[in-house]
This record gives C-alpha cells, structure tokens and sequence, in this order.
C-alpha cells in the first residue's frame, strides 16, 4: 500500500506540472477539482493493485493531506465525500470527474502527456466557466 501511496502523491505532483500551475496559485474549487481527478487514479491504482477500501480510503487521506494539504479532518470529510461520489446518483458532476481521472491515469500509463494535460485543463475549464 505504501507504493500505491507514493505513486498516487508523485502522479498528483505531476499533474501540478503538466498544467503548469502551482499549489498555490489555485483556487480552493480547483484544488477541489484536482483532488477529485486524482481520486479517479487512485482507484485505477487501487483496481490494478487489486486494494481494499480501507486501503483506498487511506490513500486518498493521504493525497488530501499531502498534496492537497488538508487537515486531517478536512481529509476525512472529503474522502468520505469522494468515496460517495463514486455513485452517480450522489453527485453526478463529481462521478464525472472522477471517470475523467480513471481515464487520466490509462494516459498516464500509456505515457500520453498532451492528452493527460488536455483531459486535466479542459476538466478545470468547465468548472471554471460556472
């Protein structure tokens, strides 16, 4: 579990790169929105790892904390939130966002950055036009 933790926080820090943003300079719904994206990864990683729940959960709390520096509170809350939204009924617009980043990390894998780059910015895209 501990590599799939690594690898969830170094594909994350990827993605900062690849959309050429600092932590800092994003706002607190695209922080929301990445976090999100690196959720549908997380369970690409966790499928192929072939992971429990509890070891999903504790990924993502990392994740939270780690990258998205979140308390641990905050990161509790918001994994739950995720894990929730992996049931389009509960909040489709998450759901999709979470697909978009189940599909991210088959680009990731397949070494496809300009589509992994588009996939992410056009996500931060519609999110930011409402």
């Amino acid at each position: 579990m501990e590599e799939a933790k690594d690898e969830v926080i170094f594909i994350s820090n990827k993605i900062f790169t690849l959309i050429d943003k600092k932590f800092e300079d994003t706002t607190e719904l695209e922080r929301q929105v990445l976090a999100t994206f690196c959720f549908g990864m997380i369970n690409a990683i966790v499928f192929k790892k072939e992971l429990n729940h509890l070891q999903t959960h504790s990924i993502a709390s990392t994740l939270l904390t780690t990258v998205f520096h979140y308390s641990e509170e905050q990161a509790e809350d918001f994994t739950q939130e995720l894990i929730n939204s992996t049931d389009e009924s509960y909040h489709p617009v998450m759901f999709s966002i979470i697909r978009r980043g189940l599909n991210g990390y088959q680009q990731y894998e397949s070494k496809e950055k300009k589509q992994l780059q588009a996939n992410v910015l056009e996500v931060l895209a519609i999110v930011n036009e409402d």
